[in-house]
């Protein structure tokens, strides 16, 4: 994975904790599910983004990058 992947997860990531904020919250908060939950609206979002099925390292880069999202104060990025 290059640097343009990196991006676009990060992209996915922001974009899903903007819409999902009680699932990031609660991942913050250590809410049972609630990283699971959001974990899986990533993947489907970065499948909409990609139009097919995000291959394992690209699961685990969107992963990753939606765990630094999810952990960041709400609003830090705008």
């Amino acid at each position: 994975m290059d640097d343009g992947d990196d991006d676009v997860m990060d992209d996915v990531a922001r974009a899903v904790v903007r819409a999902w904020p009680d699932l990031a919250i609660g991942t913050r908060t250590a809410v049972p599910k609630a990283w699971g939950a959001l974990a899986a609206q990533g993947v489907i979002a970065l499948r909409e983004r990609l139009g097919r099925a995000p291959s394992d390292a690209e699961r685990r880069a969107l992963w990753s990058a939606l765990w630094r999202a999810a952990r960041e104060q709400p609003g830090a990025d705008r």
